[in-house]
């Protein structure tokens, strides 16, 4: 090799080196930017940096991104019908503002099954939460008046989230991954206790009960992954057991429906501490799902609803009457799906939901690695959320960008190692550590 090919060779490394570091700051500025995260006065600086940043991933690896984002059927008919909803929207101009940012999250998501390989991106996650929890911490300890807020005269902290809530959420996220990490990195082992443990008090400092009760249901699936390990060949069994525990509880409630009423009020009034309608979301629900019904099948359009005389009627007879209609949503993903999308935005969305827990659990049993368990307990976590939150699933929020990140991947994970009858079982059980 001569001293001019030399240079060249060096002078590429240095700018792929540069790249590298740029592309690792672009990645954490994303994912601050779509944590619900409220930096001071930096927030819109960094939400509309993160369009040319966005721009600027895709482009460099867009070959790859267009491969690996037009795996999944489902994914890209769901997507493209919230994207062609502005057709039939009530309040076009409104559904064009929040597409932009639906498609910002969404690209990120391609971007991050493209680059990343599930256990790096699990990797990437556990340092994004580990410096969120940290300041966290510190911006709260230093400035009190801006990190804790007072709801229902209860102090509870938000950190730099807009909402105590969406503390929890994040956080929650946050502990189960440090939790699993500190069971398989032995290297890391104490700092990955150190994570969870700063975490969990951050999500009993938050005083979100929703994300309590989604620690204790995290909790609960654990031993699923103790099971596929030490019963490999028992997949049918276990399966069977699950659609029989299913089935009973079915019917139980549905035998003993009053007696299920009385105990989930109980449930909601002394251990959560809530009204028996979860502090008047019940009638929105009710009068939400009604208007839904005048428009089933492709809903209002996308984001559009609560800026319609439909919306603003139900925050006027509510408790959301001095509510902005911006800001305003029903506090139950599903129905804000329905209202958006119709039945054929639920019908969609369940197809690809479920799609992806069967393509999780035989990747579970097929792999028996933490990472597959790990994206197991992320969109069952992402599930529940949406059951008392604002809609995460078609948003412009990262837990989405990380869905679709885990939809696509296991998608190619499946393709590559659990449908090659040529890779020998040892070689699949060692995949996590590739």
């Amino acid at each position: 090799m001569n001293v001019s090919s030399f240079g060249v060779s060096r002078y590429s490394q240095l700018i792929n080196s540069f790249y590298r570091k740029l592309e690792y700051i672009s990645v954490f500025i994303l994912f601050i930017s779509f944590f619900d995260t409220d930096v001071f006065f930096l927030r819109e600086p960094i939400n509309i940096l993160s369009y040319p940043i966005i721009f600027c991933l895709i482009i460099f690896r867009w070959k790859r991104c267009i491969y690996v984002g037009t795996r999944d059927i489902s994914l890209l008919l769901l997507v493209g019908i919230a994207f062609i909803s502005i057709f039939w929207s009530d309040v076009p101009s409104f559904t064009l503002e929040k597409l932009k940012g639906l498609l910002r999250s969404t690209l990120f998501g391609v971007y991050l099954a493209a680059y990343y390989k599930p256990k790096d991106l699990m990797q990437l996650l556990a340092w994004i939460f580990g410096i969120l929890a940290v300041l966290n911490l510190v911006v709260t300890l230093a400035m009190p008046s801006y990190g804790i807020t007072t709801i229902n005269d209860e102090f509870s902290w938000k950190g730099l989230s807009a909402h105590k809530q969406y503390l929890g959420r994040i956080m929650l996220q946050g502990a189960i991954l440090f939790l699993l990490l500190a069971n398989t990195n032995k290297k890391f082992r104490w700092i990955m206790w150190l994570g969870c443990s700063l975490t969990v008090v951050l999500i009993v400092l938050s005083k979100s009960k929703t994300a309590w009760v989604g620690l204790a249901i995290s909790l609960l699936l654990l031993p699923t992954f103790t099971i596929a390990k030490l019963f490999h060949k028992s997949r049918a069994i276990i399966y069977l057991i699950v659609v029989l525990s299913l089935g009973s509880l079915a019917i139980l409630a549905f035998d003993n429906q009053q007696s299920i009423n009385s105990a989930w009020e109980t449930i909601i009034v002394d251990v959560l501490n809530k009204s028996p309608d979860l502090n008047g979301r019940v009638p929105v629900w009710n009068l939400a799902i009604e208007s839904g019904l005048k428009r089933p099948w492709l809903g209002y359009g996308y984001q559009a609803f609560w800026e319609t005389s439909e919306g603003a009627a139900i925050r006027n007879v509510t408790w959301a009457r001095n509510t902005l209609s911006g800001n305003f949503h029903s506090h139950n993903g599903y129905i804000e799906l329905f209202l958006q999308l119709g039945f054929v935005g639920l019908l969609l969305f369940s197809i690809n939901f479920f799609t992806l827990l069967v393509r999780l659990m035989n990747l579970i049993f097929s792999t028996r690695s933490i990472t597959s368990f790990w994206m197991l307990e992320y969109v069952i976590l992402m599930f529940l959320f949406n059951y008392t939150d604002l809609l995460t699933f078609i948003s412009p929020h990262t837990l989405w960008s990380v869905y679709i990140a885990i939809n696509l991947s296991t998608i190619y994970w499946r393709n590559m190692f659990i449908e090659n009858t040529n890779i020998p079982e040892y070689k699949l059980q060692g995949l996590d550590n590739k």
